[in-house]
């Protein structure tokens, strides 16, 4: 099932139904609109008998005062209701995309990990910016228009064919023979539509990538091959925007070709019928009158096909994305709070635990470790040894392809991940920061601390000084993705906010990488002082973050390869020794082959 209540797979393929959950919730503003939209087709088809009513009554030399004002009449309520129904409609139309993009926005938020890793970030934010704006002329031009336009149809057709079968006989052939074409015109036009939105996305990611790295880009020369890879792009989606307006542009030729074609025919032939006396000149009019009505709805159904078509495109893409599983639509529902202190198990225990972010392709083989409560545990290993994803999947970011991790005791499968990560605190190896406010950054998992608790967590990260140069303080915004901070800034954020929360197991991945000598001691102090209650368990390079752990755990090739302190794998694994004399990770071969490296001023793994 889709997140509306549809059957998975059904929308956009269904026409105009496919719109309806979408509608739905807006049905009383849709409803007035109707009885508006059917009020002042009521009064349309009044207007062209009085018109020929006062051509009679002209050629009769009787009074036109009460006609006149009736026709008056007739067209400011008409013209009044129309304004109603408009608004009404475009207010309805408007709630609706607001409802589409925040249903959106929140099943985004909550797609598995690896569709972030497959899709252009540009393209998901392409279809809630772009796609469902299509979703906005379809329900103006799709639901209720027609249902108006049905009734003039119908009346005025009606009004035609008595005032004279033959001359609506005609009419309506000329008509059928322009909507038949149009039909086969159309086609193709939802198709391009969904064509010309995917190309759209992909700019749209590729732009959003190209600007995020625009210092790399520029610092290796490398502007004018993103120009032009941004170029291709920019040209793909001009093309497919070619080729629907191709197919669409020729639906307004057919519209006005319609109007006109039966204008034309209708005033040769009715012309002749006046001249043969089957027509007076008052009923011809009326009839003209009449047939004018009856191809407003007519073009109307060109604009919602046109609409329709396009909207139906854009609606496949935005489902595409609701029919994907949220990360949690598979997790246990429970109201069970897991609280690790009061457990006397071990607080993490991986078992035979295999993962792979690809078929046949483990990252991770057999890894078994266990991690003791209140201890202070650190990974390392060589680059691409499988250190951070093995905090990935504790924290659930992806799921198991075999064996099973253990929180206190209990499968982390078994609980809501809302359970779960209440429990861990994460930093990442590159530190993200949100756009905002430095406040917004440090209560992120603990929005009920107070200003004083956020200054103290600077203060214990060294940050309090640089944050009191902004005159806003804790207020000041840091940018995008805190461009305003520098790379070790962010990292000592990204700290403080870990911090600030206290849970029970601090996972970090790599929190000195951007810290200087003087900065890490810091940070290792503050590490001390999380308490016994605290477990922490850390992906490092540095020889100064790992030398002082309770346990080590050395990964290679995605393998536990030995388990101790420093000073007891320093006696008993040689990849541990190789890292530790090198103080510096390189490329496997390098310490293979037992490559001195280059000295350097920050000693690393």
């Amino acid at each position: 099932m889709d997140p509306r209540g549809g059957k998975a797979g059904t929308a956009g393929r269904g026409g105009v139904r496919a719109l309806w959950p979408y509608a739905r919730e807006h049905r009383r503003l849709l409803g007035a609109a109707v009885v508006l939209s059917t009020a002042a087709a009521g009064l349309s088809l009044a207007q062209p008998v009085l018109v020929g009513r006062i051509i009679s009554a002209v050629g009769d030399g009787a009074p036109l005062g009460g006609l006149v004002w009736a026709l008056v009449g007739f067209l400011t309520v008409g013209a009044v209701f129309g304004t109603i129904q408009y608004y009404l409609l475009q207010r309805t139309a408007e709630s609706v995309v607001l409802t589409a993009r925040t249903e959106l926005i929140g099943h985004l938020l909550q797609l598995p990990m690896s569709e972030y890793r497959s899709r252009h970030v540009g393209d998901l934010v392409s279809r809630v910016a772009s796609d469902t704006t299509l979703l906005r002329a379809a329900l103006t031009d799709c639901l209720v228009e027609p249902l108006g336009g049905i009734l003039v149809l119908v009346g005025a057709l009606t009004a035609m064919v008595l005032l004279d079968p033959v001359l609506a006989g005609v009419a309506v052939l000329v008509v059928a023979i322009v909507v038949a074409a149009s039909l086969h015109v159309t086609r193709r036009l939802r198709a391009l539509t969904f064509e010309t939105q995917s190309r759209l996305g992909d700019l749209t990611g590729d732009l959003n990538q190209t600007l995020t790295a625009i210092s790399v880009i520029r610092a290796n020369g490398a502007t004018e091959r993103a120009r032009a890879r941004l170029g291709d792009r920019v040209r793909a989606a001009f093309d497919a925007g070619v080729r629907a307006a191709r197919s669409g542009a020729a639906i307004q030729p057919l519209r006005q070709t319609t109007g006109h074609a039966a204008l034309l025919v209708i005033l040769g032939v009715g012309g002749y019928r006046v001249a043969t006396g089957h027509l007076t000149v008052a009923e011809l009019v009326t009839f003209i009158l009449f047939m004018l009505l009856f191809m407003d709805p007519v073009n109307t159904a060109f604009t919602a096909v046109q609409s329709l078509a396009a909207a139906l495109g854009a609606l496949q893409r935005i489902t595409d994305i609701q029919q994907i599983p949220a990360e949690d639509a598979t997790d246990t529902i429970t109201h069970r709070q897991l609280s690790p202190s009061a457990s006397s198990a071990p607080i993490i225990q991986f078992r035979d635990v295999r993962f792979g972010y690809r078929p046949n392709h483990l990252v991770l083989d057999s890894v078994s470790f266990t991690v003791a409560r209140g201890s202070r545990t650190a990974i390392v290993g060589l680059s691409g040894a499988g250190k951070s994803t093995l905090l990935a999947l504790v924290e659930r970011f992806y799921d198991l392809d075999g064996g099973r991790i253990e929180l206190a005791g209990v499968d982390i499968t078994s609980l809501p991940r809302t359970v779960l990560r209440s429990q861990l605190g994460y930093v990442e190896q590159n530190a993200p920061a949100i756009s905002g406010t430095v406040r917004e950054n440090l209560i992120l998992a603990a929005p009920e601390v107070t200003d004083e608790q956020c200054w103290s967590a600077l203060d214990t990260v060294n940050l309090r000084h640089r944050i009191d140069t902004e005159a806003k303080g804790l207020n000041a915004l840091i940018g995008e993705h805190g461009i305003r901070l520098s790379g070790g800034e962010r990292q000592r954020l990204a700290i403080a906010r870990a911090l600030l929360a206290r849970p029970p197991l601090l996972l970090l991945d790599e929190p000195t990488s951007s810290l200087d000598s003087r900065n890490e001691e810091i940070f290792q102090r503050a590490l001390e002082a999380t308490g016994a209650d605290q477990t922490v368990v850390i992906v490092a390079h540095r020889l100064a973050t790992v030398k002082n752990a309770d346990q080590i755990i050395v990964l290679d090739h995605g393998r536990v390869r030995a388990v101790g302190t420093h000073n007891e794998l320093l006696g008993t694994s040689e990849l541990y020794r190789e890292l530790a004399h090198h103080q510096l990770i390189g490329t496997p071969n390098k310490i293979r082959a037992n490559q001195q490296p280059a000295p350097a001023s920050e000693p690393r793994w």
